[in-house]
């Protein structure tokens, strides 16, 4: 009957059809590279979800798609794709080579590795080509950031990007607190003009920043510098007079300075000010400073977003109990070069440190943050990780709480661990490993019902965790659980203050906190 109908179709309704098979090819292509999330840190802000949807990273990656379905329409679409092979094989019969040879590709890829079942990340299709071709990885774009340190000795890529994350939440905030030109020093005049609203925004809340990678970073010889950075985030935006709406936002943002600009002090990352003086934002009029007097021109003096594209935006937020592939685990590790030789330069400055402390403390801290995140209990994880990852955690456990669901990650465990980066600056040292875990996922309902995942299948994964600590490491002889200035037991509030002495001890001053996840298929160094 399907031949027969074929035959019977006009010249436009053959047009249709070809149309529409190449659209089938094309989903096929799409599905047979999906992925979605992981353990440890993939996190699905868009809508979509990892295996069990847990969404643990700050780091984690995540996708404005969500997972692939089959059903009767596929078949179907199939059944067409053979039809016009026979009434049509110069059209036909390519298209269904294409979709034999990416369904090869696909299960080859899926068995390559032993229980990586889920999938993270958007921009899948490349990171799998690399490893089907055994491209070696990408050049790190982040390092070339530490060309700065030749006219600005001071600059820290770690307090860059701790003021990057508030920079950005700021300018969200801004768009419903009517406080936009109160920001020109940061942002500039086509910046301020793309944010504005009709009024209707009265509040935007719940900004969690779930992944910021670089896509190009250049730095001339006078330390002029200008960067491209892909933010992914989630938000609340309030409207008047009532209604609000979650988003999933995926922007692109340009940040550039003048040569001549100084860097921030840690204590200054997450302050905006005058950039001249030090004033409050409040004391500017128009681009004049009322405190110094000083006209204010963007990006002369700090760091600003010159240029904002929204890349993706879609009306919902993260699903916790979804089920997708993985991808990216076979990827070769970039490593950065100088790495080895910058983790011996702290050594030299420690004589203490080495890699097993550097893996018995990636241990604790992976040991920690799985218990704390079973439990849905912050304070576990809260004295071994930074405050804006923190952040980030507190937002994923509040959403479990209140969706009345529990992401279990029952035997989870390192299996491996390499070195990718290093980095040492006048305030902080940072290294960044490539951790190859496993275990179970899978979400339950309070009462135990079985949401997503497998309760008896383990999985494989690996991601890439930066650790951040002091440059000028404080000593102590307290014990990993204890406070390492006053000794007592280790109960952090939720500033990363210890309730005893009141001594911040989730900076690094005194030892390693965990500052990023990133996944292996978008992580770029």
């Amino acid at each position: 009957m399907k031949r027969t109908l074929l035959r019977a179709l006009g010249k436009r309704d053959l047009q249709k059809t070809i149309t529409f098979a190449s659209i089938v090819t094309i989903i096929l292509l799409d599905t047979a590279l999906a992925y979605a999330s992981r353990p440890g840190g993939g996190s699905s802000y868009s809508g979509g979800s990892r295996s069990s949807g847990s969404s643990r990273s700050s780091g984690g990656s995540y996708s404005g798609g969500g997972s692939s379905s089959s059903g009767s329409g596929g078949g179907e679409a199939i059944g067409y794709l053979i039809l016009l092979c026979f009434e049509h094989p110069a059209l036909g019969v390519p298209l269904l080579l294409i979709v034999c040879v990416v369904a090869f590709v696909r299960m080859k890829s899926k068995s390559s590795f032993d229980g990586a079942e889920w999938s993270t990340h958007a921009g899948m299709a490349h990171a799998q080509a690399r490893a089907m071709y055994n491209e070696p990885p990408p050049q790190p774009l982040r390092t070339r950031l530490e060309a700065i340190r030749r006219t600005d000795p001071a600059f820290s890529i770690v307090v860059f990007e701790d003021f990057l994350y508030f920079l950005y939440a700021e300018m969200h905030r801004a768009r419903g607190a009517s406080g936009m030109e109160a920001l020109a020093p940061y942002l500039s005049d086509d910046v301020r003009a793309t944010l504005r609203h009709d009024g209707r925004i009265g509040e935007v809340t719940g900004i969690i920043i779930g992944a910021m990678s670089y896509d190009d970073v250049e730095v001339d010889a006078q330390g002029g510098a200008e960067i491209t950075v892909i933010v992914e985030s989630n938000f609340v935006e309030r409207y008047r007079p009532q209604g609000e709406q979650r988003f999933y936002v995926k922007e692109e943002l340009t940040l550039s300075r003048a040569p001549g600009a100084r860097s921030r002090t840690p204590d200054k990352a997450r302050t905006l000010n005058c950039p001249n003086c030090g004033g409050p934002l409040s004391a500017i009029r128009g681009s004049v400073c009322s405190y110094c007097k000083t006209q204010i021109v963007t990006g002369t003096k700090d760091w600003a977003i010159t240029s904002i594209t929204e890349l993706e935006r879609e009306p919902r937020g993260p699903l916790l109990t979804s089920n997708v592939e993985e991808q990216g685990t076979n990827l070769p590790t970039v490593v950065d070069p100088r790495a080895h030789n910058v983790f011996a330069q702290i050594q030299q400055k420690d004589p203490e440190f080495n890699w097993p402390r550097l893996q018995q403390r990636v241990g604790l801290i992976f040991q920690e943050f799985h218990a704390g995140w079973v439990a849905r209990d912050p304070s576990k994880v809260r004295p071994f990780v930074s405050d804006n990852l923190f952040q980030s955690q507190m937002y994923w456990i509040d959403l479990y709480r209140s969706s009345r669901c529990i992401n279990r990650t029952d035997g989870s465990r390192i299996t491996h661990l390499e070195l990718a980066c290093a980095t040492t600056d006048a305030y902080y040292d940072a290294i960044t490993v490539r951790l190859y875990a496993t275990g179970l996922d899978y979400t339950i309902s309070e009462d135990g019902k079985l949401l997503s995942g497998s309760q008896s299948r383990q999985r494989a994964y690996t991601e890439y965790w930066t650790l951040i600590r002091g440059a000028q490491k404080k000593r102590t002889d307290k014990g990993e659980r204890q406070c390492p200035n006053c000794g007592a037991p280790l109960t952090i509030n939720m500033t990363g203050n210890c309730q005893y002495c009141g001594v911040k001890v989730t900076s690094g001053e005194y030892d390693w906190v965990l500052s990023r996840i990133e996944q292996d298929e978008a992580y770029t160094g």
